[in-house]
């Protein structure tokens, strides 16, 4: 399943709550929790503090040592910075190493063990060590699925457990077979069954449990998005200083095409020294002002996260975006400066990066008005979309991808608009348009149908739609679009 940001997936791993075995010689102290906080807050340096003064109390201590390993492992998914990535993921594996030499058994050890064996894994993951990474998540997978067996009421492990078991129940059915060799088996259901368990079970920790819920949720039936979105928002509102539960709001409210309300958590986040660093915010919100026009703004923001950023993800994707703002703001000298730089910078992994790359190799202009009316309606600017669309006038002569994507972007804005039979019109017409051509318009309308479909409580329609998007094959978003429908058919 494809992930918006690996961000998400450090949010969904920094899990932790308090050990139900009286016997254990490990403890959740005042002291650990305080360092917990102090990260989640993303405030590495006195998170650090707070975990050094509990593990010189007690150096042996796994929940200690868990929470320590947040620091290193935060900066390295946050920053990308390969420069650090031996010494942070070495000191990630001697933690690693004095949890497995500790001769307790307890719940804390035991859940200390798969996460930060987890948490390995996915720094090599980050930094292209694919192989050694998957075995890590292998083995740390199998250590929550024995803790669940050992430790049922453990709480932390719920939680964790529950979205390995969301994410794996929902890679498409061609990978399917390779997971249950390895004995990574995933149950969707169940999944958020323990997902659900951890968020309403009073705990240390179930502020995070919530927002890893919410979403997932989001995700999974798109008529809960109200709900979601209240749950983070409350949480941004009830801790204003931290910077991971706004980051993840903002991310919520971005997606759902709620741009100006995301917009105003993102200018009023925590902005002082005491906190990581954290580039992709900026990316985030170069997109949102490129939605609603403000080109000037989208320009700022990119061109910071590009001399802020470490890593070489999402590289392509702000050189590309940076080449629409100044293309839309009639600066044709710097947009082919920037256009002309895509296939040089960055690498060709994530999808937004991939993106980029083809738009340069097909060599294809865009067509004004269709790219600002794409552009307002992935913002939630439904009417000023429509606006645009209605400048263009699709002949047999127009491109083929140009009246595909015109007849798709009506279908957006209708179903934005919640004009259900004008969206149903326009995305089944953009299917007929598409027909085998290839373009991935026709699977990404039959995803939309599908979603629309249960909106609208006509499941057997939904579920027809859900499948057709999985059976397009070759197309650009296959991943992603496969991922989408197979959770969306497990909520039905």
């Amino acid at each position: 399943m494809a992930l918006p940001h690996p961000f998400f997936l450090v949010l969904f791993l920094l899990l932790l709550s308090n050990s139900y075995s009286r016997a254990a010689s490990s403890v959740y102290t005042s002291i650990t929790l305080k360092a917990h906080r102090e990260y989640l807050k993303l405030k590495i340096s006195s998170g650090d503090s707070y975990a050094s003064q509990a593990l010189k109390s007690d150096p042996d201590n796994a929940a200690a040592l868990l929470v320590a390993n947040y620091g290193d492992f935060l900066t390295l998914c946050i920053q990308q910075n390969a420069t650090a990535f031996e010494s942070l993921l070495l000191k990630q594996e001697n933690r690693l190493a004095k949890i497995e030499a500790l001769k307790e058994k307890s719940a804390w050890k035991d859940y200390a063990l798969a996460e930060v064996k987890m948490q390995v894994g996915i720094s090599k993951l980050l930094f292209g060590n694919r192989l050694s990474a998957a075995w890590d998540i292998r083995i740390a997978y199998l250590q929550y699925i024995a803790n669940a067996k050992r430790h049922p009421q453990f709480l932390p492990n719920k939680k964790t457990l529950g979205m390995m078991q969301v994410l794996i129940g929902s890679v498409p059915d061609n990978y399917r077979w390779f997971l249950n060799i390895i004995g990574m088996k995933g149950d969707i259901e169940t999944g958020m069954s323990n997902l659900k368990a951890a968020a309403i079970g009073e705990n240390p920790f179930q502020e995070e449990a919530q927002i890893i819920y919410a979403l997932t949720l989001q995700l999974l039936d798109q008529k809960k998005e109200g709900y979601s979105i209240r749950i983070v928002e409350n949480l941004a509102e009830q801790e204003p200083d931290n910077l991971l539960f706004r980051f993840a709001a903002i991310h919520l409210l971005k997606k759902t095409k709620h741009t100006d309300e995301a917009l105003s958590l993102y200018q009023k986040k925590p902005n002082s020294r005491q906190y990581l660093t954290f580039p992709y915010l900026r990316h985030m919100a170069a997109d949102m002002y490129l939605y609603n026009g403000n080109y000037d703004a989208s320009i700022r923001e990119n061109q910071l996260f590009l001399k802020q950023h470490k890593g070489e993800h999402y590289i392509k994707a702000a050189h590309f975006k940076l080449y629409l703002a100044y293309l839309l703001s009639n600066h044709p000298p710097q947009a082919l400066w920037y256009y002309k730089q895509i296939s040089e910078v960055g690498k060709n992994e994530i999808e937004e990066d991939k993106y980029a790359a083809r738009f340069v190799e097909k060599q294809e202009q865009p067509e004004r008005n269709l790219l600002i009316a794409r552009l307002r309606s992935d913002g939630g600017y439904y009417q000023q979309a429509l606006k645009a669309l209605e400048e263009i006038e699709p002949s047999p002569e127009t491109p083929l991808a140009v009246r595909a994507e015109y007849q798709y972007r009506k279908a957006r804005i209708h179903h934005g608009l919640e004009e259900e039979e004008m969206a149903i019109r326009y995305y089944k017409n953009t299917i007929a348009v598409c027909s085998s051509s290839g373009l991935y318009f026709a699977p990404h309308a039959a995803l939309q149908l599908g979603y629309l479909y249960q909106e609208l409580n006509r499941k057997d329609l939904a579920k027809a739609y859900f499948k057709k998007a999985m059976a397009y094959q070759d197309h650009e978003y296959k991943g992603s679009i496969d991922a989408k429908a197979k959770l969306a058919l497990s909520a039905l």
